[in-house]
């Protein structure tokens, strides 16, 4: 038994370590793309989100427990449709009403972002699009999701270079180049006046959240698309991804993956949605 399970185990270990290392950059891939999910509902408590095949049949990716802020790694999926559900925390009930629910596409080598945002009542979900290409010389790319539900706009600079200016709720703004290193994030709404620092490393593309804290102020939820023009995507920042995924999700997106390449080209049956999906 042990000649057999040996280089059973040595397989799936050279997999999962497949898995675990930066993807190629995404002009190398033919089939695949990039998919990380984003909670930014203030008033909407900790949920679990799962991503399936379209039909349901087969969960890919699983993240419990996920609160106002958090920010999956990316996962790299075979092109197709994929649905994406999430309930609340501690919901053990299969049936249960999902707080949004919803599908989306997964592009050959593009990688997204989506997103539920606003407050509970008028919840939705937005999918955008990130921009992994090479940032030149020693600078960084960044932008901001305007996520705050307190303020309508906001103003955000990074350093001197102004990245928005009155961004209303669900803007996502264009990338603007930054100076790597240590940066001054400057928020603005009316009177309210917050700076954070963030650091930026040479070639790196970020993503800034603009949310609300506790107290209802300004803050942001940092999100790293891409280190390097050779290591992309990597992952986020914001909420370790890794830390809410489920235990057994690698295994799980190893073998749905394989499954589901040669299987959503036929599949036209979409998953019931209370939220809305948007692609920008």
């Amino acid at each position: 038994m042990k000649r057999i399970a040996r280089p059973l185990l040595a397989a799936l270990a050279v997999a999962l370590v497949a898995l675990a290392l930066p993807a190629a950059p995404a002009s190398a891939a033919s089939r695949d793309g990039w998919l990380r999910l984003a909670h930014m509902s203030p008033d909407t408590s900790a949920v679990n989100i799962t991503l399936s095949s379209l039909s349901g049949d087969v969960t890919l990716f699983r993240m419990q427990n996920v609160g106002y802020g958090a920010v999956s790694e990316y996962m790299k999926l075979p092109q197709g449709t994929y649905a994406i559900a999430m309930v609340p925390a501690g919901t053990n009930d299969p049936n249960a009403t999902p707080v949004v629910s919803g599908s989306v596409q997964v592009k050959a080598g593009v990688a997204e972002t989506l997103a539920a945002i606003g407050k509970n009542a008028a919840l939705k979900t937005t999918v955008f699009t990130d921009d992994l290409a090479s940032v030149p010389g020693g600078d960084a790319r960044v932008r901001i999701v305007q996520a705050s539900v307190t303020h309508p706009t906001v103003d955000v600079t990074a350093g001197s270079t102004t990245v928005a200016t009155g961004a209303p709720f669900g803007d996502v703004s264009k990338y603007v180049t930054v100076k790597a290193g240590s940066t001054s994030i400057d928020l603005k709404a009316g009177s309210k006046d917050r700076t954070v620092t963030q650091q930026f490393s040479a070639g790196s593309s970020h993503t800034l959240f603009v949310i609300d804290d506790a107290k209802g102020d300004l803050t942001i939820s940092p999100a790293l698309d891409s280190a390097a023009a050779t290591q992309v995507p990597v992952g986020s920042l914001a909420a370790g991804g890794g830390g809410l995924a489920d235990g057994t999700s690698n295994v799980a997106l190893l073998l749905a993956a394989i499954a589901a390449a040669g299987g959503f080209g036929a599949m036209g049956m979409m998953a019931r949605r209370r939220g809305e999906v948007r692609a920008s």
